[in-house]
Parts: structure tokens; C-alpha cells; sequence
């Protein structure tokens, strides 16, 4: 996957993008549940449902329903796009 980017001076909203894309929440096989992320951003449940949300609006993140009921969500190639742009 290459070098981890940080952190350091990003939004909420970007710092969850660019974990999903560190932590490899890029497609559906390895996407995550709004618990999983919550374990994983360390922001509040309001907050995190908020930014998903606006994600989603945006294109850069897609949700589905798995096969045992789970509302799951990883980064879609725009996500990703926009992951790297904070970089450059």
C-alpha cells in the first residue's frame, strides 16, 4: 500500500478518510461497521455518523448491507482520490 500518511493538522472529517485508506477500508471485503470505525476514530457516535454521512453525499465513501445485516462502509476510488490530494 506504500508509505502511512499522518495526520498532524487534518479535519475529523479528513482524519477518517485517510485511516480508512491506512488501515486498507478501501473496498468491500475489507470494510468496517459503524462500531468498528467508532473503535478506530475515537470520535463521538454523532460525530462519526455525521461525517459518514456527508462521505457518502460525497462519493467518497459507499455503504452496503452484508449478508448477516450489518451496514458496512469503506472507501470508494474517490475517497481515495481525495485521500491523496490532502498530500500534494
Amino acid at each position: 500500500m506504500g508509505e502511512r500518511m499522518t495526520e498532524e493538522g487534518l479535519a475529523e472529517s479528513e482524519k477518517l478518510l485517510l485511516d480508512m485508506h491506512n488501515r486498507g477500508i478501501v473496498h468491500e471485503t475489507g470494510s468496517k461497521t459503524l462500531h468498528e470505525l467508532l473503535q478506530l476514530s475515537k470520535i463521538s457516535l454523532e460525530q462519526l455518523t455525521s461525517i459518514l454521512r456527508k462521505h457518502e453525499e460525497s462519493g467518497y465513501v459507499k455503504s452496503f448491507t452484508d449478508s448477516a445485516g450489518s451496514k458496512k462502509y469503506y472507501l470508494t476510488g474517490m475517497g481515495m482520490i481525495r485521500v491523496s490530494s490532502a498530500f500534494t
